[in-house]
């Protein structure tokens, strides 16, 4: 059966608007789990990407991401496009080539950019007959809970920023799949795809069903250790350790 995993990255921290968009539609064997890649792409948006100066003092893109863009526009590994043209050729596509299903790692913001990006020029919505699939609710069930992988994390601290939680990223995923602790996703559109695509893959190995939806498990506490210090006006140093187990407002602090 044929399945599209997509990607998109965005550009201005309020705005958030659809910057590039990448997509892999794969003919997939659900029995033997190999695939045949179909069709790829990779569109820039012109308008955007011109805008050197948003794009340069954007906190979503900034100088080094910008030199990516530059580098792939001049390899001619993404297609600077207009709006119109880039959903155009997503509906074009998945009007031609049917998949089943749609998969996106996180996939309620990519298809709520793409929605936006819709409504911005009233183009029609292009998944409107696609049912479309989370990989993170996959892998945060058939990966990140196991036992393996969570001792993994916190042996290698692969922690979310604030280090209250064990990392569910794409990134943190690829590492521990592919034994590579010094990876880094690109955050370029369809880079990041081929990623979600080895993903879900590697869940559909080990017994889920990826052809319906599941809800993606509760985040998982690191245990991690932090060190509060203060000094008080008498110039003493207070000092204690604590892990953070907090979950809203009525969680706990557990303090050694």
């Amino acid at each position: 059966m044929n399945i599209i995993v997509f990607d998109t990255e965005t550009v201005g921290l309020k705005t958030q608007s659809l910057l590039d968009i990448g997509y892999r539609i794969i003919d997939l064997n659900l029995t033997t789990l190999e695939y045949t890649e179909v069709i790829n792409r990779s569109y820039l948006r012109r308008d955007l990407y011109n805008n050197r100066l948003w794009m340069l003092n954007d906190s979503l893109v900034g100088e080094e991401k910008l030199t990516k863009y530059d580098r792939l526009v001049n390899d001619g590994n993404i297609i600077l496009r207009s709006l119109p043209q880039m959903l155009t050729t997503l509906n074009n596509d998945i009007a031609r080539f049917s998949p089943m299903f749609g998969y996106a790692y996180n996939c309620a913001f990519d298809i709520d950019k793409i929605q936006k990006a819709c409504d911005e020029i009233g183009a029609p919505y292009p998944f409107e007959n696609v049912p479309i699939l989370d990989i993170w609710a996959f892998a945060s069930v058939a990966i990140c809970q196991t036992d393996n992988y969570k001792e993994w994390a916190k042996e290698n601290e692969v922690f979310t920023t604030t280090g209250k939680f064990i990392s569910t990223s794409v990134e943190a995923v690829t590492r521990y799949l592919s034994g590579n602790l010094d990876f880094i996703e690109e955050h370029t559109a369809l880079d990041d795809t081929q990623h979600e695509v080895n993903i879900l893959i590697e869940c559909a190995r080990r017994g889920l069903d990826i052809t319906k939806p599941i809800k993606k498990q509760a985040y998982i506490k690191s245990g991690k250790i932090f060190t509060f210090r203060a000094v008080t006006p008498e110039g003493d140093t207070i000092e204690f350790n604590y892990t953070d187990n907090r979950e809203g407002k009525d969680g706990t602090i557990t303090y050694t």
